[in-house]
């Protein structure tokens, strides 16, 4: 039988939905901050659907945002169910006498077609960092500039493989207040190596290029994967 070149980069791609979200949450301390990120960390266990899931404390305060949470879904439709899913709706009643307000970005995303990439399997991503993004592109900006971005952020991928594990980005497909309408998610190996990401001359080149004469605003934070086993 004869593959085509689109079944064969189907085959070699699992198109998923990333969700990731940025809280403000600055009066969250102690037990209360250790209550919430127990709940949302186990969500990933009380919703059937999610395909992987980490969440945590910002490394540092952007925007007055202070946690964030990323999640990775099979669809929009099991994504759909996440939201209105009891699990979510009692942590999200949890969390309300603390957040302040919180930002969200839902994109399609494609990774490698395999268990360790979709699901985020492994040491490389149980520690490391969590890098977020979420850009506002401006009014008139063409597609054909935005999806010229959006390839440029897979790239780094390549071109930073030393240190960043995994990319993915994508237009934003938030169903409700839609403030920004891109953003990525990298994870990054270490803690140690976020410096270095940051002056690497590829992700460099990406803002100075790609990214700063398109947009209007941008978020950049980072956050170390939370475990309850390993949190005090």
């Amino acid at each position: 039988m004869v593959t085509s070149d689109s079944t064969q980069e189907t085959e070699k791609f699992r198109f998923v939905v990333d969700h990731p979200v940025l809280f403000k949450m600055p009066e969250l301390h102690a037990d209360d901050e250790k209550r919430i990120l127990d709940g949302l960390y186990f969500l990933k266990d009380e919703f059937e659907g999610v395909y992987t899931l980490s969440t945590g404390r910002l490394i540092k305060e952007v925007d007055n945002c202070t946690h964030a949470i990323f999640v990775r879904f099979p669809s929009d439709k099991v994504l759909v169910d996440y939201y209105n899913s009891p699990p979510l709706l009692h942590i999200a009643s949890e969390m309300g006498p603390f957040n302040h307000g919180e930002y969200t970005v839902d994109y399609s995303a494609y990774v490698d077609n395999n268990e360790k990439s979709i699901y985020r399997i492994g040491k490389e991503f149980y520690y490391g960092v969590e890098h977020l993004v979420f850009l506002k592109v401006k009014d008139g900006v063409s597609h054909e500039v935005v999806e010229d971005l959006i390839e440029s952020i897979y790239q780094l991928a390549i071109q930073m493989d030393s240190m960043v594990v995994q990319i993915t980005g994508g237009a934003n497909n938030y169903i409700r207040n839609k403030v920004f309408s891109h953003a990525f998610v990298a994870h990054i190996l270490s803690v140690e190596l976020l410096e270095h990401f940051y002056k690497h001359p590829a992700y460099v080149k990406l803002w100075e290029e790609k990214i700063d004469p398109i947009t209007s605003w941008a978020l950049s934070v980072d956050y170390v994967p939370y475990h309850p086993s390993i949190s005090s």
